[in-house]
């Protein structure tokens, strides 16, 4: 199983390593049945991901900038630790202005030539200034009934600080922590970010 930053060239950071969990999650994914390296969701049971559940969130792919990033469902422990139900939300809203325009592009690397997953270290800074560090481990899955493409993924890092999230009110924000790193899901790693 291995991991490549997206920053390429000698500067590019080892990635740090990746969490049981991670790592499971990764394997059940692999067990969706599908007839090439991505599954569709047509073939997608919750069952199989059941360890997962409370943890888990789809987001649909799209090109336009209002719609770039859907959340489809949020699992208890992500709309806990955020504070609000995900579904229907645009990712882009949440990160900073500056980096709305760059927001979820590398995520369509996850569906090029060289298919992958990601695993992403992010802060949420919440509305009164705390910050917390989360994890994302990310697989593609495409919709070929809708046309379209999904990211299912699970979070890891929301802890027992619940009463921040509480006093958001949805004003939170995802900042990047550091680099985001393709996953090899069997056809090797891209070879560009």
């Amino acid at each position: 199983m291995s991991t490549r930053s997206a920053i390429m060239g000698s500067d590019a950071p080892a990635c740090p390593a990746r969490s049981a969990k991670s790592i499971a999650f990764q394997e059940a994914w692999a067990g969706i049945p599908k007839s090439a390296l991505i599954p569709d969701k047509a073939d997608f049971r919750p069952e199989r991901l059941k360890n997962f559940l409370n943890d888990i969130y789809l987001v649909e792919l799209h090109q336009e900038a209002e719609r770039r990033l859907l959340f489809r469902l949020a699992g208890q422990s992500v709309r806990d630790g955020l504070g609000i139900e995900m579904r229907g939300l645009n990712y882009v809203d949440f990160v900073p202005p500056e980096h709305r325009a760059s927001a979820g592009i590398s995520m369509r690397k996850m569906f090029g030539p060289v298919p992958c997953g990601r695993w992403v270290r992010k802060e949420v800074v919440h509305r009164d200034g705390f910050r917390e560090p989360i994890e994302l481990t990310q697989m593609p899955m495409t919709d070929l009934a809708g046309g379209g493409w999904l990211v299912i993924g699970i979070v890891e890092g929301f802890g027992e600080n619940r009463a921040h999230a509480e006093a958001d009110e949805g004003k939170f924000r995802f900042e990047s922590f550091d680099a985001e790193y393709f996953i090899d899901i069997g056809a090797g790693l891209p070879d560009e970010a």
